[in-house]
């Protein structure tokens, strides 16, 4: 992955999940930058694993193992924005697999002819 790729990665997910995010409701500037601010952290550890593992071949890349990262990714997440926002634990679960699952899909449908 280059950096042209990765930024372009990152905005899209960015995008994505913030649309979700205020779709949702969370539409104060302090949810809205919590949900940029849980990216810029979640999104460089999932990106330098596939980059890791790229290098190293240490797992097959499918769906399987996509779906793996997404559901940690997600976990990683909710604690984030649970510790940012203050609310109840299952409502940023909750917000956290609209997101991801949002992007995932269409990033697949984006990027499906590189998986």
């Amino acid at each position: 992955m280059t950096f042209e790729s990765y930024f372009q990665a990152l905005f899209l997910t960015l995008t994505i999940e913030l649309s979700v995010a205020y779709f949702l409701g969370y539409k104060s500037k302090k949810a809205l930058i919590s949900v940029v601010c849980v990216n810029l952290i979640s999104h460089p550890i999932f990106c330098y694993f596939l980059w890791i593992n790229l290098t190293l071949d240490i797992i097959r890349i499918n769906y399987f193992s996509m779906i793996s990262l997404e559901v940690i990714i997600t976990l990683l997440e909710s604690l984030l924005l649970y510790y940012a926002l203050k609310q109840k634990y299952l409502l940023m679960l909750n917000l956290s697999f609209a997101m991801n699952f949002t992007s995932f899909v269409i990033g697949l449908l984006i990027f499906k002819d590189t998986l």
